[in-house]
C-alpha cells in the first residue's frame, strides 16, 4: 500500500476535517518576523545535569510512555510530585524517571524486569493516569530492546545515526515497537511517527542541539498529537464538520484508527507544513521542532490556552 504524503496532501474532506489555506496565510502574516527559538525541553522535573552516558536512555524510556495524559471524564488530571511541586503532562512523566536516577543514571535492568506492582508505584501520583499496565509493559520491552539491540545504551543508537535527527527517528521506529506510529488508513499508510520525532528532538535539545553535533531536524513535521489541533482550530485553520465538532466539544472519545482520528492527525501535519511554507515566503524560515514548540506552548502554556476549546480524546499509546 502506498504511503500518504501528509505534508502536501490534505485528508479526504469526507473524513470530517478540512484545512483553510487562507487562515494559514493570516497566521503567517501575524507571525512573520518573530523569533522561533528551538525548545530546550528544560521542564520542571527533568534533571539539570544531562550527560550522554544516560540522557538518551532517559529520553527513550520517558518518551515511549508519553501518551494519553488526559484523564477519563469526571476524573482529575494526573500529577507526579517532584521536590514538593505537583507536575502534570510531560513534566509529570519525566518526573517519574528523574526520581529513579542513580549515580550511573538509568538502570535499564530494573526497567526490563519491572513488576506490575513496581510499575504502579513508579507512576504514583494523584489524579488518574490511564493505561498504566500498558505503560509498564512498554517500559519492559523498551528497556530490554536497549539492552539487547543497542548493547545496553541508547547512546549507541544515536551514534549509529550519526547524530542525525531523521536517522534517529528511523532507528527508533525500526528497532523499538513503542515508536511505531504508522497506521494503515483507507488512503494509504500514514507515517505520523509522533513519539519518534519528539524523542529525537529531546535527545538533541538536552545536550545542546548543534553544539553537541546534532543535525537534520529542520525538515521534521509538527507532531500530530491532541494539543496542536486545538491551536489550529482556534485560528480557524482546522475545521471540523458539525457532528465531529459536537463530539469533540462534548468530550466524547474519538475511536483510535477511525477516519476522524486519522483526519485530525493528518490535517495537523498538513497545516504545519503549509504554515512553514507561508512563513518562508515571508522571509521567516523555521524548522519543525521550533514551529511545533511555538504551537504547543500556545496550546499548553499560553495565557489564552484555556479559551482554545476542547482537544480530541483518543485512547492510544502513540500520542
Amino acid at each position: 500500500m502506498m504511503v500518504v504524503d501528509l505534508q502536501n496532501t490534505p485528508p479526504p474532506a469526507e473524513w470530517g476535517v478540512t484545512v483553510d489555506l487562507a487562515a494559514i496565510e493570516v497566521l503567517a502574516d501575524l507571525w512573520a518576523g518573530t523569533e522561533f527559538p528551538l525548545p530546550e525541553f528544560d521542564y520542571p522535573g527533568t534533571p539539570t545535569n544531562r550527560v550522554d552516558q544516560w540522557w538518551f536512555d532517559y529520553v527513550t524510556l520517558g518518551v515511549s510512555v508519553m501518551a494519553c495524559l488526559w484523564p477519563p471524564e469526571g476524573e482529575a488530571v494526573w500529577h507526579a510530585e517532584h521536590d514538593g511541586e505537583w507536575l502534570d503532562d510531560a513534566p509529570g512523566i519525566f518526573t517519574c524517571f528523574t526520581r529513579t536516577l542513580g549515580a550511573n543514571g538509568i538502570d535499564l535492568d530494573w526497567f526490563a524486569n519491572l513488576s506490575d506492582a513496581e510499575g504502579a508505584a513508579f507512576f504514583a501520583g494523584r489524579g488518574v493516569l490511564q493505561l498504566i499496565p500498558e505503560r509498564v509493559q512498554t517500559l519492559r520491552h523498551t528497556a530490554a530492546t536497549l539492552q539487547q539491540r543497542w548493547d545496553g545504551s541508547a547512546r549507541h543508537l544515536v551514534e549509529e545515526a550519526g547524530r542525525d535527527g531523521s536517522e534517529i527517528v528511523r532507528l527508533l521506529i525500526d528497532t523499538i515497537p513503542a515508536f511505531v506510529d504508522r497506521p494503515t488508513t483507507d488512503a494509504g499508510i500514514a507515517h505520523f511517527d509522533k513519539l519518534a520525532h519528539l524523542a529525537a528532538a529531546i535527545m538533541a535539545a538536552g545536550v545542546g542541539w548543534g553544539d553537541a553535533g546534532f543535525s537534520g531536524y529542520d525538515s521534521f513535521p509538527v507532531y500530530p498529537d491532541y494539543m496542536l489541533p486545538r491551536v489550529f482550530r482556534h485560528y480557524g485553520i482546522m475545521n471540523y464538520e458539525l457532528a465531529l465538532a459536537e463530539h469533540i466539544d462534548g468530550r466524547l472519545i474519538v475511536p483510535a484508527d477511525s477516519h476522524a482520528e486519522h483526519a485530525i492527525r493528518w490535517a495537523t501535519v498538513y497545516a504545519g507544513a503549509k504554515l512553514t511554507v507561508a512563513l518562508s515566503e515571508r522571509g521567516t524560515v523555521v524548522g519543525g521542532p521550533a514551529l511545533d514548540y511555538r504551537l504547543w506552548s500556545i496550546a499548553v502554556l499560553g495565557p489564552d490556552a484555556r479559551s482554545f476549546g476542547e482537544h480530541h480524546r483518543t485512547i492510544t499509546q502513540v500520542y
